[in-house]
């Protein structure tokens, strides 16, 4: 009777112990699905309208330092319309320039600008704005190694150098980030932008 009741709490114990090492496993294997999961967000190309600036808040405060990249206040004063055109402020030192963009099949493209604005007015249907003069800001697809021309003339060559993963900054954690740089960075220094999907 007592070799009996050592056998019982052998096997409970084999029980208990298999028990635990199965649910050992299982949080094992969860912790590893949820750690991959943040790596599988990385990617090679994304769609570039999702990382159009400007558009997907009402306003933007932007943390900067020196002249060219100082503070700035971004205020989105008209949505896009029915033809994806959209109208934002820029604000720095006291100086307000009106933007006015589009989403399209082909991309986001800056369609006119127009400094020293200081009233709230929609520009979207300017003569500059609805005539053939447009720049490209970002192409539909987004992709490593891409390169495209901004500017008026299409004359400045940039280029997608990575997506990534996860980006931090100010305490904050963003997720496929795409970062753009000039072929050729200004004399004395580098330039390189960062998009993030819906935040721009």
């Amino acid at each position: 009777f007592k070799g009996a009741d050592v056998v019982r709490k052998v096997q409970t114990y084999a029980i208990e112990k298999d028990g635990y090492q199965f649910l050992l496993f299982l949080i094992v294997l969860l912790a590893a699905i949820l750690t991959g999961a943040q790596h599988v967000n990385a990617q090679t190309s994304v769609d570039g309208l999702s990382y159009a600036p400007n558009v997907y808040y009402q306003m933007y405060d932007y943390a900067g330092e020196g002249n060219e990249f100082a503070n700035q206040d971004v205020h989105l004063q008209y949505p896009p319309d029915d033809n994806g055109i959209y109208q934002f402020s820029v604000s720095n030192g006291g100086t307000t320039i009106v933007f006015v963009y589009q989403m399209s099949n082909e991309g986001v493209y800056e369609l006119a600008y127009f400094p020293e604005m200081y009233d709230v007015t929609d520009l979207r249907g300017h003569a500059n704005v609805t005539d053939t003069q447009k720049s490209l800001v970002l192409p539909a697809t987004l992709a490593v190694g891409q390169e495209f021309n901004r500017g008026y003339r299409a004359d400045e060559t940039y280029q997608v150098i990575d997506i990534l993963p996860t980006f931090e900054l100010l305490e904050a954690t963003y997720y496929n980030v795409v970062v753009v740089e000039p072929v050729v960075h200004p004399e004395g220094g580098e330039q390189r932008f960062y998009y993030a999907p819906h935040i721009g």
